[in-house]
């Protein structure tokens, strides 16, 4: 499986917004700016079959529109697009296209092959694609309700997300866990530097953290712990 970190910022930092995108056809979340940074990384984000959303705030959601028209309009290509999120998810998208002044409800419909998958359980499993897709609710303060992913067993994805149950499911059963650590203390709606360093050695797992800010990251930079990786927008790793 191959990762890469398009984004590793929280939304007011120099580095692109937190997002994720595996062997370049899964993508967690699709903030602002990320059909330029797949271009820019010579990705081709022609070939992402399925978009997996944490929650519906916009620094996750707000390039869905863009991308979807690149795909249809520009490359031209018909494949099916799965985006999976949480109940209202379909609404919100259609939201979005209409604030843009792109396509209404019915030319979504007729002219984009765009399949909706909404959440409604505190877990649910999916199999697409050739993916075994987990969603487990996470707590992100009165943005309710807000999922992590996990990819296959390997690779979890916690989204936003404050120390929860959910969280601790996904790193338990993920073998790399790509973590909310916003804050340098954390709190309802944020992970911080104190739950990175709590869930590293509870679980003697590879944590890579994202959706940092400025100051955190480079706070966690000076910490000299194995299992947490501070990285740059772009990196990759395979697993």
């Amino acid at each position: 499986m191959k990762v890469q970190l398009v984004g590793t910022g929280a939304i007011y930092t120099k580095y692109n917004s937190a997002c994720t995108l595996i062997n370049q056809e899964l993508i967690v979340d699709m903030p602002n700016g990320t059909l330029k940074q797949l271009l820019k990384s010579n990705n081709n984000p022609e070939k992402i079959k399925t978009i997996l959303i944490t929650h519906m705030h916009g620094d996750h959601i707000a390039d869905i529109p863009f991308f979807l028209k690149y795909v249809y309009n520009y490359i031209k290509i018909n494949n099916e697009i799965a985006i999976i999120g949480p109940k209202g998810i379909e609404d919100k998208v259609i939201e979005l296209f209409t604030a843009y002044r792109f396509e209404d409800r019915e030319e979504i419909q007729e002219f984009l092959n765009v399949k909706f998958i909404e959440l409604k359980e505190k877990e649910h499993e999916i199999e697409l694609e050739g993916y075994k897709i987990k969603a487990i609710q996470v707590s992100h303060g009165e943005e309710k309700p807000a999922y992590g992913y996990n990819i296959n067993n390997i690779v979890g994805c916690t989204g936003d997300s404050g120390i929860c149950n959910g969280v601790e499911k996904l790193i338990e059963n993920s073998k790399v866990t790509i973590a909310d650590t916003s804050l340098r203390e954390g709190d309802h709606c944020h992970m911080g530097i104190d739950n990175i360093k709590y869930l590293a050695k509870k679980y003697d797992k590879q944590i890579i953290a994202t959706h940092l800010r400025d100051t955190t990251r480079e706070e966690l930079k000076k910490e000299e712990n194995r299992n947490i990786l501070v990285v740059e927008d772009g990196y990759q790793f395979e697993i």
